[in-house]
């Protein structure tokens, strides 16, 4: 069971049908769907009101309903009691220690025997290791391309300390100017 219908409809155990009802109508009316639009959680406590008077309008329902009621109270109060008087063999020390040597023995391995000398032959074998695998150096190298583009460069700091293009040689610097601009000795 999810609820106390009683509790719900905010009555006592031995209320009568006029009371059931009269509680059922005032909590029906406040919670209506239609008067909620848009409130799931009104539909849903409707449903529930709902459920509950039909369950405690009916004598042979309510009938049913008391005895499975009684018998989870009982159940209940039977729990808490165990509860508050605890388990009498473990004391919360010895409960401490039960966790703090499981959680090592998950962390590291049971403990060796005190009596025996740890060696290699009488000490469990090591939880194998993944397989890492050493990274790949990458097909491209930043490093090694950026040297070769330094030496193969298509432009050249000069003198003044600025990067230009390179300078043409001089054979085909001199046949350009002699393009463009006629000799200054010549005169048309």
């Amino acid at each position: 069971m999810t609820s106390n219908h009683y509790l719900l409809l905010g009555i006592p155990q031995d209320a009568d049908l006029p009371r059931i009802k009269a509680a059922y109508r005032s909590l029906a009316k406040r919670f209506h769907p239609d008067a909620n639009q848009g409130s799931e959680a009104a539909a849903d406590l409707f449903r529930q009101i709902n459920e509950a008077y039909r369950t405690l309008a009916n004598p042979q329902k309510r009938e049913r309903y008391d005895r499975i009621l009684q018998a989870s109270q009982l159940k209940d109060r039977i729990l808490t009691q165990k509860r508050s008087q605890g388990s009498p063999g473990i004391e919360p020390e010895e409960k401490f220690q039960k966790f703090l040597h499981s959680l090592l023995n998950a962390l590291f391995g049971p403990p060796e025997p005190a009596g025996q000398p740890v060696t290699t032959a009488n000490r469990p074998s090591p939880r194998p290791r993944p397989v890492t695998k050493k990274p790949q150096t990458p097909a491209f190298s930043f490093y090694f391309h950026l040297a070769m583009e330094k030496e193969a460069s298509s432009y050249q700091r000069g003198e003044d300390g600025v990067i230009r293009p390179p300078e043409k040689t001089a054979k085909s610097k001199r046949s350009y100017r002699n393009f463009h601009r006629p000799s200054r000795g010549r005169t048309l």
